[in-house]
């Protein structure tokens, strides 16, 4: 009996040494509602947040040439129930607002290991990203996470919503876009001049 409650007490010990060395922290973009944008078609919350991450990075850009990109002509139109049809016209080749070429590059996840880690760095850089369930795509403009150190974990995330309401940050736990059906997260990198 003494064994078994020594080992409890050690156990104890070294889960709460681990808790010890846990931090929390959050991360947010600086100035989210300065390329918020409304979604202009009941079908466009992918092209939203498109002309929202473009926008966000210095790229102008309008939901209008997202759809014409992918379909040709203006149409009202999802993008699908994954981040493909989003993700071709959202990557290329842009001109941004000091009228320098910039090429973007698209990372899309479906969970991998690495996602908080992305989701931090992107954040940090007041890069915004696209978390989306199979029926609606929302910006994220900040995240709560712990890390032991090494890893790190998100445990909430500020979205807003290209349906509205206008400009409004609202807060969700990981396990509330779990259940919503979340399917991943898309982002862009930067590259500067002629590829």
């Amino acid at each position: 009996m003494k064994r078994i409650v020594l080992c409890t007490m050690l156990l104890l010990q070294s889960a709460a040494a681990v808790y010890a060395q846990t931090q929390a922290f959050s991360v947010d973009i600086t100035a989210p509602r300065s390329f918020y944008t409304m979604q202009k078609q009941p079908e466009w919350c992918w092209a939203a947040c498109n002309q929202m991450m473009l926008n966000a990075v210095g790229i102008p850009e309008t939901q209008e040439n997202q759809v014409v990109k992918l379909y040709g002509q203006l149409v009202n139109r999802g993008a699908g129930t994954n981040y493909e049809l989003a993700r071709m016209p959202l990557g290329g080749r842009y001109e941004n607002e000091q009228g320098e070429t910039v090429n973007v590059r698209v990372y899309i996840s479906y969970g991998r290991f690495n996602d908080p880690d992305v989701i931090i760095d992107h954040l940090k850089k007041d890069i915004p990203l696209v978390m989306a369930t199979k029926k609606h795509g929302r910006i994220c403009v900040g995240a709560d996470y712990v890390t032991d150190g090494s890893r790190s974990r998100i445990t909430r995330v500020r979205l807003m919503d290209p349906a509205g309401p206008r400009e409004q940050v609202v807060e969700y736990t990981m396990e509330q876009l779990t259940e919503a059906g979340l399917i991943g997260f898309m982002t862009i990198d930067l590259q500067q001049g002629e590829m």
